[in-house]
């Protein structure tokens, strides 16, 4: 009875350590970028984002959502990355310049074209 316990408790002690490296948060990254974007307060319909889909410049981007009768304001934001996958960050910043993105923004989403700014090279 005494070594069956023993063991028990050796094993359940091995396990503590490897059940907590299972449970490894994934990496993450975060990262702030200037883009001038379309704020839109509510949902894109699939045919909006189908019609999106080759667009190649906000000023595409911002006829489409005007023939889909999508309300929208349109000005310079800051896009905020926090705990993003590193891979997400690395795509954004590897676009090529003036490469609409689509992005869920609370209850709507907006449409960013990256800047250059003063920290970014």
């Amino acid at each position: 009875m005494v070594r069956t316990i023993a063991v028990a408790v050796i094993l359940a002690g091995l396990a503590v350590p490897a059940a907590a490296a299972r449970q490894k948060p994934p990496a993450t990254a975060s990262a702030e970028f200037d883009c001038d974007a379309l704020q839109i307060d509510s949902q894109l319909d699939r045919a909006t984002l189908r019609d999106l889909g080759p667009a190649h410049s906000l000023d595409e981007a911002a006829a489409i959502l005007a023939k889909h009768g999508v309300k929208f304001e349109r000005g310079p934001r800051v896009l905020t990355l926090t705990s993003a996958p590193p891979a997400l960050v690395r795509d954004i910043t590897t676009m090529k310049q003036g490469e609409p993105i689509i992005l869920p923004n609370g209850e709507g989403s907006a449409i960013c074209v990256l800047r250059p700014s003063a920290d970014s090279i």
